[in-house]
């Protein structure tokens, strides 16, 4: 153990409203504890989901690796073929490392990542709930209302996507399954106690003052992973109170026509998104109520952040804490033809989440970075700061953004994944270089975007001629990046191991690697174009 060894905390919400939505001058909507925590060490302009969807995401945040190593490509509660709904035993996550490393580890909050096993399982210490998780029906939570003396809060919905009859009713936050009344917006009654994102910032602080109180010279690691902002967007009302739905003007691809997009988008977004054509929310004054309770579950989510940070101020554990602050994923809501929830195509709404790091003395205040980074690398940081390795044939995939951060090294690309979202495949290679990104999707047409004069993806540059060039340097940089992971797996895989049964099951393995590869090549050859300008 090293005295320079830093406390670390992790705090991740779940499913945020951030690209096209936050700090943009249209309408000014911030995170103020956010803002404070990055105004003391980093921020993080273009920083992704390894693969925008809820399991396969943590699962790659727990273990730095991407999901085609650990096996979680959808959610784990749905039964879908060449799924893993658990870790292999053989599996190290971060704690472990770390613990090698001599930190006590801890765990509060949303799991998500296995239908049986939970962070016990796996040395870490406090509490969750198995897969999703009901948190407003747990007794964990009961029992706090108790404590706070609190009633059971009720909920007026406004607005419900899929049970319209739902509209203008109130009901008991105590659903039978977490989902009862997940498509909706309104807000939550009673005190902002009650809300679920006070609940774990609750717990979490009871965490840290125990750690505190201890007087253990141990560093330790703690993961704050909270439910929101995720829709249900059921803000307490003096959240709700803070956004103005009028104020909120029409989202940029709001009216998007989805003409120069692969079919996949419209199948999105009339089938599992229920566009104006079912009658569902039609116009803009709907979504701005919807957007504004969004917003304010976002304003809920960060005052929970802000009271974590607190916190570890008032128990003096913050002067040698690696604090990090993220998301699994972003929110498709309003986007590209009227969205909702996730996508199974990786667009910016739903692929860029917020990162921000301190760290006193070792990350210097007010330090912007713009590299492209990823939450792999959030991972590979974590177990850099803890002087910790992971020890497994299968190596991690993420790099330490502390060398990123003081500028010893720079990232011109970085790739990105997506399978589609929890069982409608669509397997994508998703390269951003140059302030352009490259969506290289098997069989499901390919996109091509300038981010720096096009952030909200309004133009498909795919049939552009003048971009050939550039989609021949993309394409080869994708096509590079498998034939190297193909490589891996041959040396990953030596006879040892299959006969020991640890590493892959036939089944683990996506089956579109070599047929994406053998498309992107054969493309690459029927273009017949120079690879350089």
């Amino acid at each position: 153990m090293s005295d320079q060894q830093p406390n670390i905390v992790l705090i991740i919400a779940d499913h945020v409203a951030f690209a096209g939505h936050y700090a943009q001058s249209r309408y000014d909507y911030r995170w103020p504890a956010l803002e404070q925590l990055a105004g003391e060490g980093a921020w993080f302009n273009n920083a992704y989901a390894i693969t925008p969807v809820c399991t396969p995401s943590r699962a790659s945040l727990l273990t730095g690796k991407r999901p085609d190593k650990h096996g979680m490509r959808w959610n784990c509660e749905y039964p879908i073929p060449y799924n893993r709904t658990e870790f292999r035993e053989d599996e190290v996550l971060y704690c472990q490392a770390l613990a090698q490393a001599g930190y006590q580890n801890h765990y509060v909050g949303k799991w998500h990542v296995g239908t049986d096993n939970g962070p016990d399982h796996y040395g870490l210490s406090g509490w969750s709930l198995p897969e999703y998780g009901n948190v407003y029906s747990c007794q964990a939570y009961c029992d706090y209302l108790a404590s706070i003396n609190e009633p059971h809060p009720t909920c007026l919905i406004e607005h419900h996507l899929l049970q319209p009859r739902l509209n203008g009713t109130r009901v008991l936050m105590k659903p039978d399954l977490p989902w009862d009344y997940m498509d909706g917006a309104g807000v939550l009654s009673g005190s902002a106690e009650a809300h679920e994102q006070f609940f774990v910032a609750n717990m979490a602080s009871e965490k840290l003052q125990g750690i505190a109180a201890s007087g253990s010279d141990d560093p330790f690691s703690l993961v704050v992973s909270l439910w929101g902002p995720h829709h249900p967007y059921y803000p307490s009302q003096e959240y709700a109170d803070l956004i103005n739905p009028d104020d909120i003007p029409v989202y940029p691809s709001f009216d998007e026509t989805l003409t120069d997009k692969p079919l996949r988008y419209r199948v999105q977004r009339d089938l599992r998104c229920q566009h104006r054509a079912f009658e569902r929310w039609p116009d803009w004054k709907t979504w701005q109520q919807v957007l504004a309770r969004c917003y304010a579950s976002g304003l809920q989510t960060d005052a929970a952040i802000g009271r974590i940070v607190n916190c570890l101020a008032d128990t003096g554990l913050d002067k040698n804490t690696l604090v990090i602050v993220t998301a699994d994923h972003g929110d498709g809501i309003a986007s590209h033809g009227t969205g909702w929830d996730k996508y199974s195509s990786f667009t910016e709404e739903v692929g860029k989440v917020p990162l921000v790091m301190r760290w006193p003395d070792k990350i210097p205040a007010a330090t912007v970075v713009d590299d492209p980074v990823n939450l792999l690398d959030v991972t590979a940081t974590m177990l850099s700061a803890g002087e910790a390795v992971v020890d497994h044939p299968l190596p991690i995939d993420g790099e330490d953004l502390l060398p990123v951060i003081d500028g010893r090294t720079q990232r011109d690309h970085m790739i990105c994944d997506h399978f589609g979202h929890s069982g409608d495949v669509c397997f994508q290679k998703i390269l951003y270089a140059d302030g352009w990104k490259y969506v290289s999707a098997y069989s499901a047409g390919d996109e091509l975007y300038d981010l720096q004069n096009d952030p909200f993806e309004l133009h498909n540059r795919i049939n552009d001629s003048a971009t050939a060039g550039r989609q021949h340097r993309m394409r080869q940089i994708i096509i590079d990046h498998y034939e190297s992971r193909r490589e891996q797996r041959e040396a990953w895989h030596p006879p040892e191991f299959w006969e020991r049964g640890i590493v892959y099951s036939s089944a683990e393995w996506p089956r579109d690697e070599s047929l994406h590869l053998y498309q992107l090549k054969t493309q690459q050859a029927d273009e017949n174009l120079s690879p350089v300008l």
